[in-house]
């Protein structure tokens, strides 16, 4: 037979065990979940996308005003350069005719003050007036050499040489 003092000995062993294991399966616990915080911040800290893709680009100021807009909008795209008060300044162009065109404003006005381009496989300059009439083109066509064209205030052609 089992007397009292066997017994309470055999249940204070049975009770070691019993914490000891529990003890093992804390730390496994432990060194589970420090492996699995490992692995979560580890996907987290992923390296940087090599490319973004986006229709339309708005770079902006603190107070959320653009300042540069690059848009590749189907048949219109372009880059915009705006000043502070989120006026045109300078724009990087491909025109509807798939000519490159490069733009140069004043801040209040939105017509283009000067534009530079390429016309029939060929440089042109023109220059506008303070009301947006384009008054002056220069171009170096392949035929004729170089050509200027001067326009009146409504914007007609008023002169040319040659």
């Amino acid at each position: 037979m089992i007397g009292i003092d066997d017994f309470g000995v055999e249940l204070r062993g049975r009770v070691e065990r019993m914490e000891r294991e529990l003890r093992r399966w804390r730390v496994a616990g432990v060194a589970a979940l420090s492996a699995a915080i490992v692995a979560v911040a580890g996907a987290m800290a992923a390296p940087a996308a090599r490319e973004l893709s986006v229709e339309t680009l708005r770079i902006v100021q603190s107070d959320g005003r653009e300042r540069i807009v690059l848009t590749a909008v189907p048949g219109v795209p372009d880059m915009t350069f705006r000043d502070p008060e989120g006026h045109s300044r300078l724009t990087l162009d491909i025109a509807g005719d798939s000519r490159p065109v490069l733009a140069i404003s004043e801040s209040t006005r939105a017509k283009g003050r000067l534009t530079l381009g390429i016309e029939n496989g060929s440089p042109v300059l023109q220059l506008y007036d303070r009301e947006g009439v384009r008054r002056v083109t220069l171009g170096v066509p392949k035929d004729l050499g170089a050509l200027i064209r001067t326009y009146d205030e409504s914007g007609k052609l008023q002169g040319r040489f040659p």
